[in-house]
């Protein structure tokens, strides 16, 4: 089955503007995909939700729990440096590397512009789902 990390960015626009990233939500809520996370990963969800868009964290945890359902969370335990143009991106290439993720899918530009690590592919949510 393929694994996937999925970055911030595409959870917060399935979560509010559906579109292809609610469709690769969804197959991982289908279990046509495997979603795999971290810690960090889930941590900059939670931020997110609540400073930039100001959910109250009643719904914030809501979120969190129906993500809980369809995520697998990895422990991570190697620091890597691999997005030099905003290091915080790196999180995704470490959940990517310690869980053998096939594919991080994101919308973020520094990790686009890498397309590969350590055999991962980085691919944008229209190019995964061709």
């Amino acid at each position: 089955m393929i694994k996937v990390v999925i970055d911030t960015n595409i959870y917060i626009s399935a979560i509010f503007w559906g579109g292809k990233p609610r469709q690769i939500i969804d197959l991982g809520r289908d279990a046509a995909i495997l979603v795999l996370s971290s810690v960090d990963i889930l941590r900059e969800i939670r931020e997110t939700l609540l400073i930039k868009f100001r959910l109250a964290p009643d719904d914030v945890e809501r979120i969190l729990l129906d993500l809980a359902t369809f995520t697998i969370p990895i422990e991570v335990a190697q620091s890597i440096q691999a997005v030099e143009d905003d290091p915080d991106d790196n999180k995704f290439i470490e959940c990517a590397v310690a869980g053998q993720a096939d594919y991080v899918i994101s919308g973020d530009r520094h990790l686009l512009r890498l397309k590969e690590y350590a055999g991962i592919t980085i691919l944008n949510a229209a190019e995964f789902l061709t």
